[in-house]
């Protein structure tokens, strides 16, 4: 599919950058004979992406520096790669991670330690997910900023801060099970059904947060509040948190359907 007609599948300016980022990305890659990559995405930017290359033939792997990462950039490799997820193990992944640690052992929030990034004068996009554990963070960013940031961020807050660059195999396991198990029936795997259950809403609450912009599915805005849910899928509600369906048990003798859902905040 050419370029101009490709653009064609956007619906917004904003997609429509999106789109040609894309584009052009995996032309760079071909031309180059070297892995390209975009800046990073926020999770709804990255599912556009993900339809958009799909819908238009382009080889794209999504990298965040670690499995279940929110924000993640795209990669495009050139042809002579086997697959386009190979591009996440190449040397030419852009994404670094950096630790950052404090001399007091404060407990710095992740507020803390994006508001640091951005008085250096960083852009958003530039930095991916913060991971905080305890006393530590693990910052993933662009790799050619690693030598600014780990000479210019030194303080977060009232905090002095040591930024090091480390492996990947130095961060942590994320384990999504730390969320809350909720254990819910609900009438049908409706994302206001859903919604209610796990963020405790009256139908008629999650029916409107819908109607109202309010709630995602996958990081997409959900479509209406009948849009139908399955196991495995994310669900926002701004203000409220998130919630995954971790499992759908099955029909109870009411005919309900029985799930449980892992609650975050």
């Amino acid at each position: 599919m050419k370029r101009d007609e490709a653009l064609r599948l956007a619906h917004s300016e904003a997609e429509r950058l999106l789109a040609a980022q894309a584009f052009d990305k995996a032309a760079l890659a071909e031309k180059s004979g070297r892995v390209a990559a975009t800046k990073f995405l926020t999770p709804a930017e990255a599912a556009f992406v993900r339809r958009f290359c799909e819908r238009v033939g382009l080889r794209a792997a999504f990298d965040g520096g670690y499995a279940g990462a929110e924000r993640c950039v795209a990669l495009f490799a050139p042809e002579y790669y086997m697959e386009a997820a190979d591009a996440v193990e190449s040397e030419e992944n852009p994404v670094a991670v950096l630790r950052a640690t404090n001399s007091a052992g404060a407990a710095l929030t992740h507020r803390d330690y994006l508001g640091a990034l951005m008085a250096a004068g960083i852009r958003r996009e530039a930095i991916g997910d913060i991971a905080v554990h305890g006393a530590e963070a693990y910052i993933f960013c662009l790799a050619e900023l690693t030598p600014y940031l780990t000479q210019n961020v030194a303080q977060a807050g009232r905090a002095r801060l040591t930024l090091n660059e480390v492996g990947r195999a130095a961060v942590p396991a994320t384990d999504e099970s730390d969320g809350e198990a909720v254990a819910a029936t609900v009438s049908s795997l409706r994302v206001d059904a859903v919604a209610a259950a796990g963020f405790r809403l009256s139908r008629e609450e999650a029916k409107a947060a819908v109607e109202r912009g309010l709630c995602s599915v996958n990081h997409l805005p959900a479509a209406k509040p009948d849009a139908a849910v399955a196991e495995g899928d994310l669900i926002s509600v701004r203000g409220k948190g998130r919630i995954r369906i971790a499992e759908v048990r099955g029909e109870t003798r009411k005919g309900r359907v029985a799930v449980t859902l892992l609650r975050y905040r």
